[in-house]
């Protein structure tokens, strides 16, 4: 049986034909038996994975949040449930050096009938690893935006101004992370962020010189780039077979064809353990039904040409035909999924520019022309800014849709995937879903929402309301109220916590976190009582 152990990355690979080599989960019944000892003594911890997904427009803020609940006040001006138990620990004092705080409720409380219009019966499953968050806020006056939800709120997109006045320009957390060993020890078999979407700007900016993630200035970024075909994110992360020179045109063939001697001998094997086959063979399934999807063609015969699978056609990045995004995030998904079993990366960004409506018995596509003067129903930053009643209908139709139908998969092929400590890769993994802005054009209580425990770093289970409603709305816009919360700042430095990092990895002044962190931009109209002193701490009660 042809297994190889890498001891260096700690992975074992089945080997094949032509140098083929698939990498496996964690099988500890396949080691060499002079190695499963030390190997069980050495055994690093389960590693971290941290997933971002990031929907585009200006959101019904209403539609995220819980509404009337039995047991349950509301709030009088919106109508949203009123979180009762008050966090212990105080989010900050303002000026006036008065104390304040957030308030939670358990969601179990709140799922039946679904905890809200987006969070629906579809993500019941996930509740115990989920954080409904309300009260986030971004400190400037960032209007549209790429990369404000990790962390680089001082880029405004070209077409809204460019850069923030006096704001601080930098790198996105998905590009600190991976800089530090707590994330990775050594280099990954895959790529170190892995960037997918539905368009190629993605929300994510890397630096200029991967030695220095903590410069700033905006020649000192760059925008990431995404992978917008499943077929090409695929042998990003896995690599391509090689060529035979003797197989003839136009044959086809998976990579499981390659080394399926090794895959029978081991199933069939007497070493490899009843725990073991189940996972082997879930992933071996999972990867050859992706790989499938792709256009890799039925099995063939071993030694002929392996050819790549066929790139799938959406239509453009601007297409909304309704089959063609289906299936690409239904390939994106997959894709992430099995990059993060293998553990080829550990941190990936999805962006999603395009949503599927039902409405009204009617379904339709709906995406970005990037240009809020192209009228019509399937261009949502056009009906963002129309916000009359169908607009306001579609999109929060189309984020139920993300929730529904993109990240309840993912998360089912997280939970599905079991790591060698009996937990799922959801409960080592932190998945976060974050909005381009809140209500209108503005960026007071982000639309956020997380799953997942770190590894047992995180409490989950919970709709935790950071605003501060003691204080006056300073005007309302839309669906939403302009009211002091806790600043976005202090998730991002709970998510580079979480993953291992310490503050001396992300931090360019001592105690003040990441990303910019004063309120420039805006004028005294807006909610600015902010505690800047805890701004370089994690949520309030959030971390274990």
């Amino acid at each position: 049986m042809t297994v190889r152990f890498d001891p260096i990355r700690r992975r074992l690979f089945l080997t094949g034909i032509g140098g083929a080599a698939l990498a496996l989960p964690w099988l500890p019944s396949l080691l060499p038996r002079s190695l499963r000892t030390a190997a069980k003594a050495q055994e690093a911890p389960v590693p971290r994975r941290f997933v971002a997904l990031k929907t585009y427009n200006g959101a019904p803020v209403l539609d995220w949040y819980p509404l009337s609940k039995v047991g349950y006040g509301t709030h009088p001006f919106d109508g949203t449930l009123q979180a009762d138990q008050r966090l212990p620990t105080a989010t900050g004092r303002h000026a006036s050096g008065s104390a304040y705080f957030g308030r939670f409720a358990p969601l179990m409380d709140l799922v039946d009938g679904g905890i809200s219009n987006v969070f629906g019966p579809a993500l019941t499953p996930f509740v115990q690893e989920m954080n409904l968050f309300r009260g986030l806020d971004f400190m400037p006056g960032l209007n549209h935006n790429y990369g404000g939800y990790l962390g680089n709120f001082g880029l405004n997109t070209n077409g809204t101004g460019g850069p923030v006045a006096g704001a601080q320009i930098n790198a996105t957390i998905d590009h600190v992370m991976p800089a530090s060993s707590a994330v990775y020890p050594m280099a990954p078999a895959g790529p170190r962020v892995l960037h997918v979407g539905s368009r190629a700007n993605t929300s994510s900016y890397a630096p200029v010189d991967p030695g220095n993630p903590l410069a700033v200035g905006q020649a000192a970024i760059q925008q990431a780039q995404a992978h917008t075909n499943p077929r090409a994110a695929f042998d990003a992360v896995f690599g391509t077979l090689p060529e035979d020179p003797m197989a003839g045109p136009g044959t086809s063939e998976l990579l499981i064809d390659h080394v399926l001697g090794d895959y029978r001998r081991a199933m069939d094997g007497p070493h490899l353990s009843m725990e073991d086959k189940r996972s082997l063979d879930a992933h071996v399934t999972r990867l050859t039904e992706l790989q499938r999807s792709l256009g890799g063609g039925m099995p063939g015969v071993v030694g002929c040409d392996p050819v790549a699978p066929a790139a799938l056609d959406t239509g453009g990045e601007f297409s909304v035909a309704v089959p063609d995004v289906r299936t690409l995030f239904e390939n994106l998904v997959d894709v992430v999924v099995l990059a993060l079993a293998c553990d080829a990366t550990r941190v990936v960004t999805l962006d999603v520019t395009k949503m599927v409506i039902a409405d009204g018995g009617e379904t339709f596509g709906m995406g970005d022309s990037e240009n809020a003067n192209s009228a019509g129903r399937d261009n949502w930053h056009f009906q963002a800014h129309q916000w009359d009643d169908n607009a306001r209908r579609w999109l929060g139709q189309g984020a139920r849709w993300v929730a529904d139908f993109v990240v309840a998969r993912l998360l089912q092929g997280l939970q599905d995937t079991t790591e060698r400590d009996g937990e799922s890769l959801l409960h080592h993994s932190m998945v976060m879903w974050s909005n381009e802005l809140s209500f209108n054009h503005l960026n007071y209580s982000m639309p956020t929402v997380m799953w997942g425990r770190a590894g047992g770093r995180l409490r989950t289970g919970r709709y935790l309301d950071y605003t501060d409603w003691e204080r006056p709305i300073r005007f309302r816009q839309h669906d939403g109220s302009v009211v002091e919360g806790v600043q976005f700042n202090r998730l991002l430095v709970t998510l580079m916590q979480a993953m291992g990092l310490e503050p001396s990895e992300y931090e360019r002044e001592a105690g003040r976190g990441y990303g910019e962190y004063r309120p420039v931009g805006k004028g005294d109209g807006f909610a600015l009582d902010y505690d800047e002193s805890t701004v370089g701490q994690p949520l309030p009660d959030l971390m274990v």
